[in-house]
């Protein structure tokens, strides 16, 4: 079974059933982290989630691939040790930093071998965007989708069924992942909120976990948008998206393009 866990940012350390989520899929207390820390500005970022994944009860110590140059990603050492990971964990940050850093090189390239066999991929914010192979890299917020409200380009590619935006309520990002569908309308758009998850198996089911909503815009049966046309920042129209908001515990089916909300169980 392949796993991504596309996280929408700002997890609650107090509360952390999504890192708990993660570790199990990973293999529990015997589960081999690496975090990728290159999307952060901030020094320390891949110590302290080091030290996070360590007081969830991790027995092997994680290792964080402290490096932020480009030829670094061809160092073998990072190559093996992500040859002998069952989960990665990708901070967040800035997308592009990761998109230089790693892209292209044979990091890259195993990261995709330790995916295919099994090992659990996770991203938060910029780790949550960089999963997808068309990757949100840029972009504003805004209830409207506008002509250039997104920027694009190429992500690390575990999947081409999705493209991924997060911080997504929290910062109003609904209008550029409408537009970002338009524009590829055989992609879904799964937009993921602060201190919730999105975890996709097999590229063909999403469950929803953590404490707000994901939420799913498909394109496919789009009958009409003047995408094309529009310029100068102006809005856009577009005609027969489907949109759910899902909560925890509900799932999407990607291949079916459905959606099961379960009966809500009142306390």
């Amino acid at each position: 079974m392949t796993t991504l866990i596309a996280i929408g940012g700002a997890v609650d350390f107090e509360e952390p059933v999504i890192f708990q989520e993660f570790i199990k899929r990973a293999g529990g207390a015997k589960a081999r982290i690496v975090v990728l820390p290159q999307a952060s500005g901030v020094k320390d970022t891949g110590k302290e989630y080091v030290q996070v994944f360590q007081k969830l009860g991790v027995k092997q110590k994680p290792i964080s691939l402290e490096f932020r140059e480009r030829p670094k990603a061809e160092d073998a050492r990072h190559i093996k040790a992500i040859r002998a990971a069952t989960g990665i964990f990708i901070a967040g940050g800035t997308q592009m930093r990761l998109a230089f850093t790693i892209g292209g090189t044979k990091l890259e390239e195993e990261l995709h071998k330790a995916y295919q066999r099994g090992a659990v991929i996770c991203g938060t914010s910029a780790g949550t965007a960089i999963l997808s192979k068309v990757m949100l890299s840029y972009g504003a917020g805004g209830a409207t989708p506008r002509e250039r409200i997104a920027q694009f380009s190429q992500g690390f590619g575990f999947t081409d069924k999705i493209v991924f935006d997060q911080h997504f309520r929290q910062r109003d990002r609904i209008g550029r992942l409408a537009y970002a569908v338009t524009a590829h309308p055989g992609l879904l758009g799964v937009g993921v909120d602060e201190n919730t998850a999105a975890i996709v198996e097999d590229d063909s089911r999403i469950s929803i976990l953590g404490k707000s909503a994901v939420t799913i815009v498909d394109g496919k049966n789009a009958t009409a948008s003047n995408i094309a046309e529009v310029t100068n920042f102006r809005p856009i129209a577009v005609s027969g998206l489907t949109i759910h908001v899902l909560t925890p515990g509900c799932t999407y089916d990607i291949k079916k393009r459905t959606a099961h909300i379960p009966p809500l169980v009142l306390e």
